[in-house]
C-alpha cells in the first residue's frame, strides 16, 4: 500500500487529504477506524458511482477513465472512493495512475492553498480533476473510431474489423453507463453541497454540469459506433454485391459456348457440319465473337 499525505492550512485550520494505493481491507478499516468512520460492506461494482451521506461524513464513489486500456483488453476504468469529513478527506483506489493524476492536482492546490475553504471544497477540487481525465479518454476513443472508418472503408473483408467494432461499442456501452450513474450522483451531490453554508452553488452544479458534458460525449460516441457499424454492413453486402455481378456476367460469357456445346453434344445421327474439317474452327469462332459481343455491350452499358 502506498499513501500520500497532504495538508492544507485554512484560517488557521487544518484540512488534510489522505490517499491510499491499493489498500488491504484491514489497513483500510484500522485507518477508519482512527477516523471514526464506520462504513457499511462497499460493494464491488466497477461501472455504477455512489453517494451515501451519513451523519457525520459523505461516501462517494466515482471512476478514472483510462485511455490506454483502449488499445487492449484490461478494465477501462478504475473505481476511486471518497470519505469527506469536515475537515479531513480520505480516498482510495487500485490504479497507480489514480496516485499520479492525484499529484498534480496536489502541486496546483499547494500552488494556490487559498482555493480551499473546507474538505468540501478539497473534494470539489479533486473530483473534478478526476472527471477531466474522462477528455483524455474520449480523445483517443475518437482515434480509434477513426481508424476503424478508414479500415472498414479500405478493408470491409477483414474479420478483425467487426470484432474491434463490437469491441468498442461494447466499451462506449459501458462508460455511458458508467457516465450515467456518474451524472446521478454528481446531481445528488450538488443538492447536498448547495445545503452546505462554506460551499456555493457554483461548486454544487459546476460538476453536474462536467457529468453531463461527459455524458452527451459517450452518447455521441455510442451513435457514432452505430454508424461505423451500418458503414461496414453496407461495405460488406456492396462487395458482396459485386462479386455476385461478376459472378453473373462471367456466366453471360459462357452462356454462349454452353448452349452450342449442349446442342452439338446431342446423339443424333445426322449433325449440321459433322463432315465438314472446319465445322470445329468456326464453331469455336462463333463462341468467340459472340462472348466478345456480349463484353463491348456489358462495357458500353458500362456494367464492367
Amino acid at each position: 500500500m502506498e499513501k500520500q499525505h497532504t495538508t492544507f492550512k485554512v484560517n488557521g485550520q487544518q484540512v488534510s487529504w489522505t490517499h491510499l494505493t491499493n489498500p488491504r481491507d484491514t489497513e483500510l478499516e484500522h485507518l477508519l477506524g482512527n477516523w471514526n468512520v464506520a462504513l457499511p460492506p462497499l460493494t464491488a461494482s466497477t461501472t455504477r458511482a455512489e453517494f451515501d451521506r451519513y451523519p457525520h461524513f459523505i461516501y462517494l464513489r466515482f471512476f478514472k477513465l483510462h485511455a490506454g486500456t483502449l488499445d487492449g483488453h484490461q478494465a477501462e476504468s478504475s473505481p476511486v472512493s471518497f470519505v469527506i469529513t469536515g475537515r479531513d478527506m480520505l480516498t482510495w483506489s487500485s490504479s497507480a495512475e489514480v496516485a499520479q493524476d492525484f499529484s498534480v492536482t496536489q502541486k496546483k492546490l499547494n500552488m494556490h492553498p487559498d482555493l480551499i475553504r473546507s474538505a468540501n471544497h478539497l473534494a470539489y477540487y479533486v473530483v473534478d480533476g478526476l472527471l477531466e481525465q474522462a477528455f483524455p479518454f474520449f480523445d483517443h476513443f475518437n482515434d480509434k473510431v477513426s481508424d476503424v472508418e478508414h479500415l472498414t472503408l479500405h478493408r470491409d473483408n477483414d474479420l478483425k474489423i467487426k470484432e474491434e467494432i463490437f469491441r468498442l461499442k461494447r466499451i462506449v456501452m459501458r462508460v455511458r453507463r458508467m457516465l450515467g450513474s456518474e451524472r446521478d450522483v454528481a446531481y445528488q451531490l450538488a443538492r447536498y453541497w448547495s445545503g452546505e453554508p462554506n460551499m456555493d452553488s457554483v461548486y454544487a452544479f459546476e460538476l453536474y454540469d462536467h457529468v453531463i458534458r461527459l455524458s452527451d460525449a459517450a452518447d455521441t460516441y455510442r451513435e457514432m459506433m452505430d454508424t461505423v457499424l451500418d458503414i461496414y454492413l453496407s461495405s460488406v453486402s456492396n462487395r458482396l454485391n459485386e462479386i455476385v455481378k461478376t459472378l453473373t456476367i462471367v456466366t453471360a460469357l459462357f452462356m454462349p459456348a454452353s448452349v452450342i456445346a449442349a446442342v452439338y453434344g446431342m446423339n443424333f445421327e445426322h449433325i449440321p457440319g459433322a463432315d465438314n474439317p472446319w465445322a470445329f474452327h468456326l464453331v469455336i469462332l462463333m463462341v468467340i465473337v459472340i462472348s466478345a459481343a456480349l463484353l463491348w455491350i456489358f462495357k458500353r452499358r458500362k456494367w464492367l
